[in-house]
C-alpha cells in the first residue's frame, strides 16, 4: 500500500511559480513534476510520510497548523537527492524555527516514519539524467526570464489516505 502523508500546500502566488518550474523543465525534454499525473500532485511541502500516521498525530497537525498558517517557506536553493546516474532537483525549504520543532515532533510520534531525517523541500524533477543537471538548474533558475522564487508561502494543511485515496484539507489560512 502507498504511504499516508501530511503536506503543506500553497497559496496561488507560490504554486504557479513552481508550477513555471516545472513547465520549464518539461520544455527541455527533462523530467518534471508536471509528469506526475496523480490526484495528488501539486506543488507542496512533505511533513510526515509513513505506511501509517496515529490518529492523535493527524489531529495535533490539524491544531497546530490551524493557529500557524500561513507559513513563510524561504527558499535557500537547489538540492539534489540521489547519487545514481539520476536525481531529484527541488528547492530547499526552510520553515520557521515553530514549523520545524513541531514536525520534528509529530515525526517523532509517527513510528512508521519513511525517513527518519526530515530534509524540508520542494520537489521540480525526479529521475533528472545528472549529465543534465547544470542545464535543469539553469532552466528553473529563470523561469521564462523570471527569478526562481525566494519565499513561498504554505497556506494549507492537507491529509493524503491512500486506502480510501482521498486529500482533505485539515487547515486553511
Amino acid at each position: 500500500m502507498a504511504d499516508c502523508a501530511l503536506e503543506l500546500s500553497f497559496d496561488e502566488r507560490s504554486a504557479t511559480a513552481v508550477e513555471e518550474q516545472w513547465r520549464a523543465l518539461r520544455f527541455l525534454g527533462l523530467p518534471s513534476q508536471l509528469d506526475h499525473r496523480g490526484m495528488t500532485n501539486a506543488p507542496h511541502l512533505s511533513l510526515v510520510v509513513a505506511s501509517a500516521i496515529p490518529d492523535d498525530v493527524v489531529a495535533r497537525a490539524r491544531e497546530f497548523f490551524a493557529a500557524a498558517l500561513p507559513i513563510r517557506l524561504d527558499v535557500r536553493g537547489l538540492i539534489t537527492f540521489g547519487t545514481g546516474s539520476r536525481v531529484t532537483l527541488a528547492h530547499l525549504a526552510e520553515p520557521p524555527r515553530a514549523v520545524v520543532d513541531e514536525v520534528t515532533a509529530l515525526r517523532q510520534a509517527s513510528p512508521l516514519v519513511r525517513h527518519p531525517v526530515w530534509t524540508p523541500h520542494v520537489t521540480l524533477g525526479r529521475r533528472i539524467p545528472r549529465d543534465r543537471l547544470g542545464e535543469a538548474m539553469a532552466a528553473v533558475d529563470a523561469r521564462g526570464g523570471e527569478p526562481a522564487p525566494d519565499v513561498l508561502v504554505a497556506d494549507r494543511l492537507r491529509w493524503w489516505d491512500p486506502a480510501t485515496a482521498t486529500i482533505d484539507v485539515l487547515a486553511q489560512a
